[in-house]
Order: structure tokens, then C-alpha cells, then sequence
């Protein structure tokens, strides 16, 4: 978890870094592998983490590479949106990444907003969603709780057509079909 603030509150911004996979294609014809973001890591080490890639991990194909000097932050009017993704089956991360010519990724920007990761995914930018850690999951509760309220939905009245010996809107209306 990241540091509490003098006043008790949890910080605006929480740091994160990236965890990048590619996995090597030696068979594949066209390309000699493939890149995917694999998760995010969070707290302030991982933000520590320079942006260059640093590697973490080798086993056969598949290497793990970390790019931190991200974070997150919290906005008051993507709270219904923080809500939406919180009460998602899975709540998620989204990673915004640039895709070079070579067909490599380089993350861009962290969001936990579902709202600004549709907007991304809208302009065709390449967009990962990846499981959200626990503790950003209990920071963006926080958020939630304090600040969402949720709007009340309003009843439309409904007209009454019977009255005054008004015609039924015309998507209900049956009218006599004479052949």
C-alpha cells in the first residue's frame, strides 16, 4: 500500500509500473514474436522504476519486462465510472500503449477509469485491461465510497391517452385494416 498523507487521507496519485510479456514466435513466418502488457504493479517502487525496459523474468519463450514511472489518479467526475468498474465481474487496470512499426508496445498512460479506457479503445488506440491489485482496488473504493453518489433515476409519468378521448401514441394505435 502507498503512504497515508499527514491528514490521514490516502494520496491523489498512486505509482504503478507496467509489466510488459514477449513471447518469441521462432516458428511463426512473419514475426519473430509478439508483445502484450501482462499487469501493472503497484506502490511506490514500482513507480520508482525508470520507463526504460527493465527485464524481469526469462524462461524459454517468454520474457517479462518492467516499465514503471507511471501513476494513477483519482478525478471526481470519473467517480461513476471508477463505480462501474469496481462493480465489474473483474475490475481492471487499463494500460494505453503505442505500437511501433516492429510491432513493439511502449505503455503510455495507466487509467483505472472504464469511461477513458471506451474512449481509447473507441479511437483504435491499443488498450489493456489487466486485473487490478488489491491495492489500488481498496484505494479506488475509498474514492468511490466518499465521493459517488449515484443519480436517482426519475419516474416519467406516463400519459394518460384515455383521458379527454385522446388518441393512444401512434406506436400503439391499432388501426382497422380494410382490403
Amino acid at each position: 500500500m502507498t503512504a497515508i498523507t499527514a491528514n490521514g487521507a490516502l494520496p491523489r496519485v498512486f505509482p504503478v509500473a507496467v509489466v510488459l510479456r514477449y513471447r518469441q514466435t521462432p516458428r511463426h513466418p512473419w514475426q519473430e514474436g509478439s508483445w502484450s502488457v501482462d499487469g501493472i504493479v503497484a506502490g511506490q517502487q514500482a513507480g520508482d522504476a525508470g520507463q526504460e525496459r527493465l527485464l524481469i523474468h526469462s524462461a524459454g519463450d517468454i520474457r517479462l519486462y518492467l516499465c514503471g514511472g507511471f501513476t494513477v489518479q483519482r478525478y471526481r467526475d470519473e467517480a461513476e465510472s471508477y463505480y462501474q468498474n469496481l462493480m465489474a465481474e473483474k475490475p481492471a487496470a487499463f494500460v494505453l500503449c503505442q505500437r511501433e512499426d516492429n510491432g513493439e508496445i511502449t505503455p503510455r498512460q495507466v487509467t483505472l477509469s472504464y469511461a477513458e479506457a471506451t474512449s481509447y479503445m473507441e479511437m483504435e488506440e491499443d488498450v489493456y485491461n489487466v486485473s487490478l491489485p488489491p491495492e489500488l482496488y481498496c484505494w479506488l473504493e475509498q474514492y468511490v465510497l466518499e465521493h459517488y453518489v449515484p443519480e436517482k433515476k426519475k419516474k416519467r409519468k406516463r400519459e394518460n391517452w384515455k383521458q379527454n378521448d385522446a388518441l393512444p401514441p401512434r406506436h400503439v394505435r391499432h388501426e382497422a385494416h380494410h382490403g
